[in-house]
């Protein structure tokens, strides 16, 4: 059985949205160096593609988040994973995550990673789902809002699959 999907945002426009985030992020950041730290692993295509977008030095790097259950409380989110020895001191960090929804991950990870005094860190989301917080979070630079429904696409898997499409997609029931 194949899984029904309709296009919500096309390859052209995440590309044009991407390219925008980069020159927002650039402005943010100033001249001084970005470092684009991804919450795998969905924002793999979404880091790939606002790396390249980043005028100036930009370096990038992965986190992993392991949790018990659901993320709807913060004693869920139990560890941040790095991927490999990542110095984030000093460093104008944006933290890349694929689907922001009650924030309490987000805000989890914001607060351990604070503690490892990047000069600034700021949340960017590839697609934002604010009235679903369950936490006080602002998202600082997003690609997309989102209201209801289940997506895929674009890097974004629903039960494994479709994260090869070139855009992003409402999965229908």
């Amino acid at each position: 059985m194949s899984t029904k999907i309709s296009e919500e945002f096309s390859a052209a426009v995440i590309a044009a949205r991407v390219a925008e985030l980069g020159r927002e992020i650039r402005a943010s950041a100033g001249n001084a160096p970005v470092f684009l730290l991804g919450v795998l692993k969905g924002t793999s295509v979404f880091l790939a593609d606002l790396l390249r977008a980043v005028d100036g030095d930009a370096g990038y790097g992965f986190i992993d988040t392991v949790r018990d259950i659901d993320d709807t409380t913060a004693a869920d989110a139990m560890e941040i994973d790095f991927l490999s020895f990542i110095d984030i001191a000093d460093r104008n960090v944006f933290l890349l995550k694929d689907v922001v929804s009650t924030g309490v991950i987000e805000n989890y990870l914001l607060t351990q990673l604070r503690q490892k005094k990047p000069a600034s860190i700021r949340l960017v989301a590839l697609l934002d789902r604010p009235d679903l917080r369950t936490v006080e979070l602002e998202v600082d630079h997003y690609a997309f809002k989102i209201k209801e429904g289940t997506f895929a696409g674009y890097g974004l898997e629903n039960e494994g699959l479709c994260g090869n499409l070139p855009y992003i997609g409402r999965v229908q029931a």
